[in-house]
């Protein structure tokens, strides 16, 4: 069981890797000029497709932000710099979350 949310995607991706996914879909992060990170995540031919559309949105008071939703097949994960670990934990939840509506 992996210990930590980037442990898991890595877990995550390395099972939907079938020869195709991952070279016409797959995961890109980004980082922001605001600055910050984007995280994309294709769902399509993934252990993922049916997770239900989701959406997220956290702002501080020190100005820290967060915005993450589960659209047309697709994550999308955006953050201020320190939260790309949480972004993963987001998706991570939304998948697991789904895993057991899905039996």
């Amino acid at each position: 069981m992996p210990r930590n949310n980037l442990e898991w995607l890595d877990d995550w991706y390395q099972r939907q890797c079938n020869g195709e996914w991952e070279h016409r879909h797959g995961v890109s992060l980004k980082s922001l000029d605001n600055p910050g990170w984007h995280l994309t995540i294709q769902l399509a031919g993934t252990s993922a497709v049916n997770t239900r559309p989701q959406q997220l949105r956290l702002d501080t008071q020190s100005g820290g932000w967060l915005a993450c939703s589960i659209a047309a097949e697709c994550f999308e994960g955006s953050g201020d710099p320190r939260k790309l670990e949480q972004i993963i934990g987001v998706f991570r939840r939304w998948v697991e979350s789904g895993r057991q509506t899905d039996s």
